[in-house]
């Protein structure tokens, strides 16, 4: 054989070679490279849009957890606003209650006070009496005794 022959027969080879994979192999390998190409470019703008989004509920979230620090603060100024008043009320009311048993005590000592004082009046009086019956069974003159008697019992009552 002729070396013209061998390049002319692996030339016909070569031709057929590529035209069969024209036909029937690279179309296959185009259409996946598309495929997948398609495939990429929907993966990458559903990952930006997800990057997107996620950037903006971090800003929305951000911006809640701005707010709930702010109403908690707002909640804690209340309720130290609404403890102070608590305290206040409870000591203007311990002050009352003091004021009202204060009061009380001192009616009840005002009321011991009378009645030791008719009490002491009382003895007073019976000492008077038996005093005076004493002076009069010892003295002979029974009307001045008498009025003396009368005297006492008047100033002492």
């Amino acid at each position: 054989m002729d070396l013209n022959a061998t390049i002319l027969g692996q030339s016909i080879s070569f031709v057929l070679f590529i035209w069969f994979c024209m036909k029937f192999i690279w179309p296959k390998i185009i259409n996946t490279i598309e495929k997948r190409k398609q495939e990429i470019f929907i993966a990458l703008s559903t990952a930006e849009k997800s990057r997107k989004d996620l950037e903006l509920l971090k800003t929305k979230s951000n911006e809640i957890i701005n707010r709930s620090q702010k109403k908690a603060i707002l909640i804690l100024k209340q309720a130290n606003h609404n403890k102070l008043i608590i305290l206040e009320q409870a000591k203007l009311q311990a002050e009352q209650e003091k004021k009202k048993i204060l009061l009380q005590a001192n009616y009840e000592i005002n009321i011991k006070k009378e009645q030791i004082k008719h009490e002491l009046i009382q003895q007073i009086s019976i000492l008077a009496i038996n005093i005076a019956e004493k002076i009069i069974k010892s003295s002979a003159n029974k009307e001045k005794n008498i009025d003396l008697i009368n005297q006492l019992t008047i100033k002492l009552q």
